[in-house]
């Protein structure tokens, strides 16, 4: 799931900042490792016969659990930043909601209306050049090439109210995170005393149905919302659980390696519930190292001031959001190059290969598509406010031109 960067607000610790731009671009990579993996290396004899240390460490770093906890991370973080931003301007009592909701749309749209254009090619490309690699017929991809799949996108209903369009199963989190952005903020309204009361309250019963009409049973939408608030409400913390940061960051690592470990196979099978536990914990540690950094005095942790964390995660969302159908492409292609079985053969040291030569290659195609994506994120807003500026005027125009003219002032004396 990819987070869609909000943008650091101006009085963010050096540090907090840092530690936001490094989770960012290491989470992103995290989930394009985990379904690269799961494309090209097959470790099923991991624990049956004995491997390199590198094999092991690959292991541990690409499984599901560790993609899935990234993804949590990136809901504390999209609370942290986009919903604690509004909960800001209701503490500041000073009307946030139109330059909130241009920057979300402006956000999102910028990177999703591409991402849906480039999964049609990509995928257009695959059926067409690699049919016989049989990937593009698989079970988890039919059905989810048509048209109102695909429209269906542009709405952020994927995952929610339709399947996903084509191959990009990834958007499923970004289309929860959208109708986050959308839902919470109305559901506060409540709060924001600067506004008049019915729409106060009739943006909270907006806010409550939509929330409602999108938790269908068995998604993960309304658990989701949870994790996400944690992250909003997170900021209103007068302080840290845990004050030390290094406490607080082992703490995490801890937490995340007994999931890695623990939360998968027959355990997990036999108690469904566990990973609920896990995000949780994971949402709950990661929300204090936030506040812990945010507190704490800006020293230390020269590993946070390396100068590349936010150049790496000014690409995380677009690396997030195209990763996986330019992954699939290259699967359809060795496919039909080397054959159906060469990907699914227990790994050799040509799977690794391949499976960094695909990391690179979908890291330099959302590099590129970046640039002309979400690198554009500011003109985009400031495009979006001139546009709804124009469109009020509009509006409001034909009210000035029917409105009385006001009576001649007299300069002199008349007559009488």
């Amino acid at each position: 799931m990819g987070s869609p960067n909000p943008g650091r607000r101006p009085t963010t610790p050096f540090l907090l900042s840092q530690l936001i731009e490094a989770a960012r671009w290491m989470g992103a990579l995290a989930v394009l490792t985990l379904h690269v993996n799961n494309m090209f290396v097959n470790q099923a004899d991991i624990m049956s016969a004995p491997h390199a240390a590198p094999a092991y460490l690959w292991w541990f770093f690409t499984g599901v659990e560790m993609g899935h906890q990234a993804v949590v991370g990136f809901f504390v973080l999209s609370g942290w930043l986009v919903g604690g931003g509004a909960l800001d301007g209701i503490a500041e009592e000073r009307g946030f909601l139109r330059d909130y909701f241009i920057h979300r749309a402006a956000r999102i749209y910028v990177v999703l209306i591409p991402t849906l254009f480039l999964t049609l090619a990509l995928d257009s490309l695959g059926r067409v050049f690699f049919a016989d690699s049989g990937v593009y017929d698989w079970p988890t991809f039919q059905g989810h090439f048509s048209a109102t799949l695909f429209f269906a996108g542009f709405l952020n209903l994927q995952s929610l109210v339709f399947p996903h369009f084509g191959t990009n199963g990834p958007l499923w989190s970004l289309a929860c995170e959208f109708w986050y952005y959308v839902a919470f903020p109305l559901l506060v309204l409540p709060f924001a005393r600067n506004y008049t009361f019915g729409l106060r309250f009739g943006g909270f019963a907006l806010g409550f149905a939509l929330a409602a009409a999108l938790s269908a049973p068995g998604n993960w939408f309304p658990f989701g919302f949870a994790i996400w608030s944690i992250g909003a409400f997170a900021t209103r913390a007068p302080r840290p659980l845990i004050r030390s940061r290094w406490l607080s960051l082992g703490l995490l690592a801890v937490v995340v390696v007994i999931i890695r470990l623990a939360v998968r196979g027959p355990l997990l099978e036999a108690h469904p519930s566990m990973s609920l536990v896990a995000d949780l914990s994971t949402a709950l540690f990661f929300a204090n190292l936030l506040l812990a950094f945010r507190d704490a005095p800006q020293q230390g942790f020269l590993a946070l001031r390396w100068k590349r964390h936010a150049p790496l995660a000014d690409f995380s969302f677009s690396l997030y959001a195209i990763h996986m159908p330019v992954v699939i492409l290259a699967r359809a292609a060795v496919g039909h190059f080397l054959g159906r079985d060469w990907a699914v053969q227990l790994a050799t040291g040509a799977n690794y290969a391949m499976a960094l030569a695909v990391s690179a290659t979908a890291l330099a195609c959302a590099y590129g598509f970046s640039r002309v994506t979400e690198a554009r994120t500011g003109a985009a807003r400031r495009a979006l406010r001139r546009l709804l500026d124009r469109f009020i005027a509009a509006e409001t125009a034909p009210e000035r031109m029917t409105a009385p003219l006001p009576l001649p002032v007299k300069t002199g004396r008349g007559p009488g």
